[in-house]
């Protein structure tokens, strides 16, 4: 768990609260949570018994409050299976200002081009903590708000499908080291380039992760494991000369026959041939014990692609195999 020592505190009504004491709530157990909102003088606002991932909310206790009454300050928390949300309600702009001062001063990174005297939407990140600041309207009410997600540290990885645990590039450099995750640009198309991370670059385990959100690198869309890249600095660089050596816990990995992968499947399935843009990837479907609609797997054959069996738009992987056709995985790409 992560100490934060942040010395800021706002005063709100006859209570307070403070980011020290919300990001010290954002780790605390379950248990310990109601009887530290309890001793900073908050009752239980909505709590919703045995419903997963419903928040329990937080109020001040004030005299004479009526539960028909906005509250000026609520605190909303909900517990998943990885991470933990916490949301913080104040119409106080103030109290927002603030909060946002503090999160810079603690080092929290987030879009130097942002404002925080300006912009109400701003996203900071802090290991594998992000926050989300916002301005919205509730019952006719301006509400500020700080939505947090702590993401659960893994223990270990061991397979590369763990590492979809990993939905910011900060979150990546806290848990691998800086010196391990390098920024690139991916070529998404012939003329379009996007911002990606790329976790041991150059190495039998590298990893790219492409993200949905370019200027805060978070908000994964999916991670390609391969020896090569598509990337900026791949063509500067030149290629890896062994083969990625991340394995999946369905037991894929880099360099697979075909025959192997059928009899991991336990069915047949399609791979796209020459007359399709997607020539020589599998179809993304559902089919057998692989979900290939959450792994996308591309085939390489250099001597395969004048065959006759290719010249059409889809084949069975069956017949393939039964062609002895020396296919091998090549590209995996797997997604959230």
């Amino acid at each position: 768990m992560l100490l934060f020592d942040i010395t800021c505190g706002i005063a709100l009504q006859a209570q307070s609260f403070s980011v020290r004491d919300f990001l010290n709530v954002a780790q605390m157990a379950s248990k310990d949570i109601s009887r530290f909102m309890l001793k900073k003088k908050f009752i239980v606002y909505k709590n919703n018994h045995g419903v997963d991932s419903v928040p329990i909310s937080f109020i001040p206790k004030v005299k004479g409050w009526k539960s028909d009454d906005i509250p000026q300050l609520r605190i909303d928390v909900v517990q998943n299976d990885d991470c933990r949300y916490l949301i913080w309600h104040t119409t106080s702009f103030d109290e927002f200002l603030e909060g946002q001062q503090s999160l810079v001063k603690r080092k929290f990174i987030y879009d130097k081009t942002k404002n925080i005297n300006t912009d109400s939407s701003i996203t900071f990140q802090k290991n594998n903590l992000s926050i989300v600041t916002n301005k919205e309207i509730e019952d006719s009410v301006i509400n500020y708000t700080f939505t947090l997600k702590e993401k659960k540290i893994p223990d270990s990885i061991a397979y590369a499908d763990e590492l979809l645990q990993f939905d910011s590039n900060e979150f990546l450099e806290s848990y691998f080291g800086k010196e391990n995750v390098k920024t690139d640009f991916y070529y998404f198309s012939e003329k379009d380039l996007k911002r990606c991370s790329v976790l041991f670059s150059n190495t039998p385990y590298q990893a790219l992760f492409v993200w949905g959100d370019e200027t805060n690198l978070d908000n994964l869309l999916y991670i390609i494991i391969s020896n090569i890249f598509p990337t900026k600095s791949y063509t500067e660089n030149g290629i890896p000369n062994t083969s990625n050596e991340w394995k999946f816990q369905n037991g894929i990995h880099s360099g697979m026959a075909l025959r192997d992968v059928l009899k991991l499947n336990e069915m047949d399935f399609t791979i796209y041939g020459n007359k399709s843009d997607l020539g020589f990837m599998v179809k993304p479907v559902e089919t057998g014990r692989i979900d290939f609609k959450k792994m996308g797997i591309m085939f390489r054959c250099p001597n395969c692609f004048d065959n006759e069996i290719f010249n059409q738009k889809e084949i069975s992987a069956l017949d393939i195999a039964k062609a002895n056709l020396p296919l091998k995985v090549f590209d995996i790409v797997i997604y959230p």
